[in-house]
């Protein structure tokens, strides 16, 4: 039978030039990148350095106290991640700094003769003292106000500019010199920062605290990079908002869309709580980076402190949301993750984080015999034992169902050990499996009067 253990990936041990036992990991390693406190003063982290904690109020000294990092790492905590295998990483934070005075300060990115345009560091951070608008033209401070439609609508208001903290774009009333004051994370290298964190063989979990597109599709990109070295981490992510609804980011579910298209990646949507710009995806990766391999992920309550979301979808919102392959959070009383595909398109088998998870470990245990293997004679007896030795873990993992059995008629998992036509040097394995299914929906007729 297949012997679980409290570490993320596969492990395999042997003795005298044999294999002598397989240990799948019922674990995943969480990584959170998000936004810290940006007075060094009041953390201990560097940015773009991977940090653990050894006890809750370890986030709020290491990130800032009740920065959305460390509120992060609290609520991935209360919802199941494990400790010893949690790490935060705070991107480095750009731009003009706090409390700016627009007449003296240095801008971050300046406009002449416009009344539109596209900043050139997005996403931008959401907070009212790091952001601000100086027209030069009239030497006045413009009011600012943050919409989330693309393209947006130019404002009404005078002395007004609205945008688009995710893109970038921006609208003004009118045409003028603009200097803009913002602030900005470097996600890119805080993802590279965190290279080391998920080994070889082993699989991780990356939540970035972000509902910006291209922050989403650049995770997708490092998790796509990493798992060619066989450190198998999937991605998530929020959606990124298409309307405005009481200043608040929110959905038209009807005419959501993106370009993200990876079976490691999964967006969920809406994220956003309620009177913060702080998300729920600490809470959505302590969830699924906290359940067991053996436990799959679907319907799940999530644990927000008490907090709602600033959306709340009807089934048919939710429907929506998950035929553009996001995973909606339905708040009707609790919180509820109600799916778990990624965002593939494909449709070859169905690609959610049940399956993935076990398809991944699936992967490593064919990985780890090829490598403990390597240096033995490649005769039949090698290849006929690793065969024996993967066939036996693959129908272990049939026997707990999470794989599907062969039968008479089905062949549901298969493995094949040869050696390479070419190069006597080199043996290849093959495997095939086919994971279970889980519950998603019922479909009940009750007859009265039988």
């Amino acid at each position: 039978m297949t012997t679980y253990g409290n570490f993320p990936g596969v492990q395999v041990t042997t003795a005298g030039g044999g294999i002598t036992g397989i240990q799948v990991g019922s674990e995943e390693k969480i990584v959170i990148f998000g936004r810290g406190d940006p007075d060094s003063g009041n953390r201990s982290a560097d940015y773009a350095t991977p940090e653990q904690i050894g006890a809750r109020r370890d986030a709020d000294t290491k990130f800032g106290e009740d920065s959305e990092l460390a509120t992060a790492m609290k609520d991935a905590l209360a919802n199941g991640a494990n400790i010893s295998f949690l790490y935060g990483v705070m991107p480095e934070e750009t731009g003009a700094g706090s409390s700016i005075d627009a007449e003296l300060d240095t801008p971050t990115e300046s406009f002449t003769g416009a009344s539109s345009g596209t900043l050139s560091d997005f996403p931008i951070v959401e907070e009212e003292d790091f952001v601000a608008v100086y027209d030069s033209g009239d030497s006045t401070e413009d009011t600012v106000r943050f919409e989330y439609e693309s393209p947006l609508n130019a404002p009404s208001d005078s002395n007004t500019v609205v945008i688009n903290p995710q893109t970038g774009e921006w609208e003004s009333d009118s045409s003028s010199d603009y200097d803009f004051f913002y602030n900005y994370l470097d996600w890119n290298a805080a993802f590279n920062a965190a290279d080391s964190v998920v080994n070889e063989d082993e699989t991780g979990l990356y939540v970035a605290l972000s509902e910006a597109e291209t922050v989403a599709a650049t995770l997708s990109g490092k998790t796509t990079s990493l798992r060619e070295e066989y450190q198998l981490v999937n991605g998530i992510a929020g959606a990124m908002p298409n309307q405005t609804t009481d200043t608040a980011p929110t959905f038209d579910t009807g005419g959501y869309t993106d370009s993200v298209d990876n079976d490691t990646q999964f967006l969920f949507a809406p994220t956003r709580l309620e009177n913060t710009t702080y998300t729920a995806l600490g809470s959505v990766g302590g969830l699924f980076g906290g359940a067991a391999i053996t436990e799959p992920v679907y319907n799940d309550t999530i644990n927000t402190g008490g907090t709602s979301l600033v959306q709340k979808l009807t089934r048919s919102e939710a429907t929506d949301l998950r035929d553009a392959q996001v995973i909606p959070l339905r708040e009707a009383g609790a919180i509820r993750a109600k799916g778990n595909l990624s965002t593939s398109t494909e449709s070859d088998w169905q690609r959610d984080f049940w399956r993935r998870r076990i398809v991944d470990r699936s992967i490593l245990i064919a990985k780890e015999v090829g490598d403990a293997i390597i240096g033995r004679i490649n005769d039949e007896q090698t290849r006929t034992a690793a065969e024996r030795t993967i066939r036996t873990e693959l129908q272990s993992l049939a026997n707990d169902r999470l794989i599907k059995d062969n039968t008479g008629d089905e062949t549901n998992f298969f493995v094949d050990v040869y050696e390479d036509s070419t190069n006597s040097d080199e043996v290849n394995i093959d495997i095939g499996v086919t994971p279970q299914g889980i519950v998603k929906r019922v479909d009940a007729t009750v007859t009265i009067n039988t």
